[in-house]
């Protein structure tokens, strides 16, 4: 997935899932023989769809790369620089500044779907793996860059209650038999919606961008799957999407291919139709015909159907839970003394399900590696903030030290190449990064 904020490009997905210490243990080595079947599995899945679904071919170069070792077994060799050749494979090792995730990434003259290993063992869930992540490197072609946007609206308690709402919708619309109860349960979505919408005027334009991101992405994902059972398990996945902790950055894997789904049986053109600033949820309310109300009345009429009360005293629990959390991670984040690294143009890689908004000042990453031109910093526990713009990357300064090429603090490492250097900072206290003189 491959992201553009200002003048450079970053290799990154906006929803991808970092490695776990256990996945790269597991991983020991990269085989040729797993890797090729993987490759396989990718070609005959992308000819079956025949670039019907976008109007181009998902098939191109695909890498599997180690996180442990960074080493990569390819399908295509490099253009710029040539790799290792293995038999009809290509292996090598991925420089420091490239991210390591299930994404796509331009390096070595090409885009590349990059594919983090272990892959998933189930066949299914790698077969929409393989494609989520082959859409994102084509999503440029058909006119679907990615924007980045912040969701604080999916940290308050109207915000979560609306889309949990949403979500439990959209799962009863596609587990639904008879037409007229479909349709309901789509109004019933939309409706939901539109409250949320009515409440947090920015939240519109911020969703409808991560669903034309990571939403179409999941979409395209299970519609190329050859799942025959891809309805009811996407039901089962939003009815999971029920349960998340942390939606900013997760929510648009469950409502995107919901409402790509159902679009589908509504509009079944609506893709190549599809004005590209338009949501996917009001073109589906268009195809349908609805009229949705926003009112309180019309929520709470509705919200009984789906155990609204239920949701609002977990929430009302969550809330006060993540106050309290809210108020430390400003402490340490915000007021307390940082080192802040400028991280325009930088190469990331993420946790999604480790997000938590922070406005106006940004969104705190749980889990986080920065990656440009003075070096590396990885965050693996306590969390950063990345500014709003995504130009700097704030890290607390608590039990931090020197070391021979940089810092280290409580949970994150800063590795910097010879010509930078750690320097105090222009708030007294702070630490930032500069070129040596």
């Amino acid at each position: 997935m491959a992201l553009r904020i200002g003048g450079g490009r970053l290799g990154l997905a906006m929803g991808l899932v970092l490695f776990s210490a256990e996945a790269a243990l597991a991983q020991a080595r990269l085989d040729a023989a797993p890797a090729a079947t993987v490759f396989g599995q990718a070609q005959a899945l992308c000819d079956a769809d025949g670039g019907r679904a976008w109007g181009v071919s998902l098939c191109g170069p695909i890498l599997i790369a180690d996180p442990a070792t960074r080493d990569f077994i390819a399908n295509a060799d490099g253009v710029d620089a040539p790799l290792e050749r293995e038999g009809a494979l290509f292996t090598g090792r991925l420089p420091d500044a490239v991210p390591i995730a299930n994404t796509a990434v331009r390096w070595n003259g090409r885009v590349w779907t990059m594919l983090m290993a272990p892959l998933p063992e189930d066949e299914t869930a790698r077969s929409i793996l393989l494609m989520h992540e082959a859409w994102h490197r084509i999503q440029d072609q058909i006119g679907l860059k990615a924007i980045h946007a912040d969701q604080p609206q999916l940290e308050t308690e109207a915000g979560r209650l609306s889309l949990r709402l949403e979500l439990r919708a959209l799962s009863a619309a596609l587990a639904a038999v008879e037409p007229a109860e479909r349709r309901r349960a789509v109004e019933d979505a939309l409706a939901f919606r539109a409250w949320r919408h009515a409440r947090f005027p920015e939240a519109q334009a911020a969703e409808d961008a991560m669903e034309r991101n990571e939403g179409v992405a999941e979409y395209t994902g299970r519609l190329l799957s050859r799942d025959d059972q891809m309805t009811s398990r996407l039901a089962a996945h939003l009815a999971r999407g029920d349960r998340v902790r942390a939606y900013a950055r997760s929510f648009a894997y469950y409502t995107g291919p919901a409402y790509g789904v159902l679009l589908d049986e509504a509009a079944p053109g609506w893709k190549t139709d599809w004005d590209r600033r338009e949501g996917l949820g009001r073109m589906l309310g268009r195809a349908l015909e609805l009229q949705v109300a926003a009112d309180d009345e019309a929520f709470a009429e509705r919200g009984a159907r789906y155990e609204a009360a239920q949701i609002e005293a977990e929430e009302s629990a969550r809330a006060r839970e993540q106050a309290a959390r809210v108020t430390a991670l400003r402490a340490g984040l915000v007021d307390g003394p940082v080192l802040v690294a400028p991280v325009s143009g930088a190469s990331f890689s993420f946790d999604p399900n480790q997000v938590t908004p922070l406005p106006p000042e940004g969104s705190v990453y749980g889990v986080i590696r920065a990656a440009t031109d003075w070096g590396v910093l990885e965050v693996e526990k306590g969390g950063a903030l990345l500014s709003s713009d995504w130009s700097r990357l704030s890290v607390a300064l608590a039990e931090a030290s020197a070391t021979q090429d940089g810092m280290t603090g409580d949970g994150w490492t800063l590795t910097l190449k010879p010509e930078w250097m750690a320097t105090p900072g222009p708030r007294e206290g702070d630490w930032t990064i500069r070129r040596r003189p």
